[in-house]
């Protein structure tokens, strides 16, 4: 059988000659258009090309900014092994160093890079602050001052003069040269801290960022896109992203910043829940003592005290000792309102009713999650150190009192003194045999020492010992000297002066807080608020209260200034003296 096969016209062999011949000629075109492409995106990108190291990042700097940028660079090189090298750039026009590829990047102020068209913020860079700390002599009634006052200042200052206060040693400093000698002010009611910088809130800061040129863009920018390109025009890339994170890392903060952690720690002198303190509780609730102030103690990270009353119903008044403190347990919840941390047990009315007593007050204490030291259950006990940890710092507190000595007792026919014993409750002595070894123990579970002392004759000016054999400022300095970074004194009920030793803080004594004592001396107190970081104090300022119905007030204006002159006043001696 044959196959019928349908007809064929003339013009199909055409057809399929034209697509191919069709289809060539498409390919040759696309083939002339991708050349072209190429060449011309070859061209574009040969802009962008940069001879570079892998392994070094050129940074162009603002000159205002030059040290921080030094220290940002070592910092980054010993962390990571690469380089930055710094170049300052044109004062015509910043961003030529990136368009002509001089520099990899530029560290500006912010307000600077949003004017280039050339330049954009390297991804993955933080803003940075730099702020600029108006400080003067520590203790100063100069305590703050409004944007434009600062502003003022500074102007004053960048022109070689004094600024408005001469006597007071006025200086803008940043805040890795921060030190306790240097009393900072506050600006429009923020005060500088690694916290209030980092967020922007303090008004007084440049603002920085990292800009690097605007990248390959467009048409012809898109083969720009693909790694090995990307690497052959950049080969220090990888190496510039790295260092644009790294700046937002605690290493950075570290070299910018001095720290890269900070802590607050507020500390308040004396206080009591007994006698009459006790009676107005009774009245007004246990809020009531801290009640005007406790917003403002509950803003510290760590928050320390005395606490002279012991905390109970047991135990009997000891014989002869005349003034006796206890307050009924459920005042422990004074303390919790305002958020104290930590209490310092060593002092002269913790055992008014003997062990049983003492022995309550660490029981309710421990269960209402208040640390305490200075006081235990045994000598070894009082020697422990409460160590309390905040922000990635710990902290040890340490304390000591006059008042526990093997010869002060109150009755030959019970001679009972606060020292505590093998397996007996009580306080540690002010030895400083003692007190260099629990130093020493605590700088091995803690990053810092605080050491309080119970010390000294009452309503004095400035320290007097109750011990003739014990001079006061001699044992505060070598309390520094074996490696506590901050010194604590209570019982004088007076407020006295403040001494700095090789960047640590000797507060002689806070004065009175929660008390029932009712002389004008009596009545003033202190809240002394210290920024901590890992080197130890940072900064130190002093807020004064007043004592109005057992009940402490912070003072403002003139009444303020004033105590803040005769804090200034009384620390002067050990200023001439250092």
């Amino acid at each position: 059988m044959s196959q019928r096969r349908g007809p064929v016209g003339p013009g199909v062999p055409v057809l399929s000659v034209s697509l191919r011949v069709l289809k060539r000629r498409t390919m040759f075109v696309l083939g002339l258009i991708l050349l072209a492409y190429v060449g011309a995106s070859a061209l574009y990108l040969r802009s962008f090309r940069l001879d570079r190291e892998a392994d070094t990042v050129i940074v162009a700097v603002q000159a205002e900014f030059r040290d921080e940028a030094e220290r940002l660079a070592k910092a980054f090189a010993a962390e990571t092994g690469k380089r930055v090298e710094l170049l300052p750039p044109p004062a015509s026009d910043p961003a030529a160093v990136l368009s002509t590829g001089a520099a990899d990047c530029i560290l500006a102020d912010q307000d600077w890079g949003g004017r280039q068209s050339a330049a954009v913020p390297a991804p993955g860079c933080p803003t940075l602050y730099v702020p600029t700390l108006l400080s003067v002599r520590f203790p100063s009634p100069h305590t703050a001052v409004s944007l434009r006052e600062a502003q003022a200042i500074c102007r004053e200052l960048a022109a070689g003069e004094p600024g408005p206060w001469p006597e007071a040693g006025l200086e803008a400093i940043g805040l890795a040269d921060r030190s306790p000698a240097r009393q900072l002010l506050a600006v429009e009611g923020v005060y500088p801290t690694l916290k209030s910088v980092l967020s922007g809130d303090y008004p007084l800061s440049s603002r920085l960022r990292l800009y690097v040129r605007r990248g390959p863009s467009g048409l012809f920018g898109l083969v720009g896109r693909l790694p090995f390109v990307r690497n052959r025009l950049q080969p220090n890339a990888g190496t510039l992203r790295e260092f644009s994170r790294w700046l937002g890392t605690a290493g950075a903060r570290a070299a910018l910043y001095g720290t890269d952690r900070e802590i607050s720690l507020t500390a308040v002198g004396d206080v009591w829940f007994a006698r009459n303190v006790g009676k107005v509780i009774d009245q007004n609730g246990t809020d009531y003592p801290f009640a005007l102030v406790a917003d403002r103690l509950r803003a510290a990270d760590i928050t320390w005290c005395d606490l002279e009353s012991p905390l109970g119903v047991t135990g009997s008044p000891l014989p002869g000792k005349l003034i006796w403190f206890r307050a009924r347990p459920e005042t422990v919840q004074c303390l919790k309102s305002p958020g104290i941390d930590v209490v310092c047990l060593a002092n002269n009315h913790i055992l008014d009713y003997d062990s049983p007593c003492l022995l309550e007050t660490l029981d309710t204490l421990e269960a209402n999650g208040i640390a305490y030291c200075g006081a235990g259950r045994d000598a070894a006990s009082a020697r422990r150190p409460a160590v309390l940890e905040a922000g990635g710092l710990r902290v040890a507190f340490l304390a000591y009192t006059e008042y526990a000595d093997s010869s002060l007792y109150w009755s030959h026919a019970y001679p009972r003194t606060f020292l505590a014993g093998e397996n007996l409750p009580g306080c540690n002595p002010l030895d400083l045999d003692l007190v260099a070894e629990d130093i020493a123990g605590a700088k091995e579970v803690a990053d810092l020492v605080v050491v309080g002392y119970h010390w000294g004759l009452e309503d004095r000016a400035y320290p007097e010992a109750y011990h003739p054999w014990n001079n006061l400022p001699e044992i505060a300095r070598k309390t520094i000297d074996l490696g506590a970074c901050l010194v604590l004194g209570t019982h004088p009920h007076h407020i006295q002066g403040f001494e700095v030793r090789d960047g640590g803080l000797i507060a002689y004594s806070l004065g009175n807080f929660v008390t029932d004592q009712i002389e004008d001396a009596q009545r003033e107190g202190m809240i002394l608020d210290v920024e901590l970081g890992p080197s130890g104090v940072l900064s130190a300022r002093i807020t004064p209260v007043w004592s109005e119905g057992f009940r402490p007030t912070v003072l403002e204006g003139e009444r303020a200034r004033r105590v803040l002159e005769e804090v200034e006043r009384i620390s002067a001696v050990y200023r001439r003296q250092s």
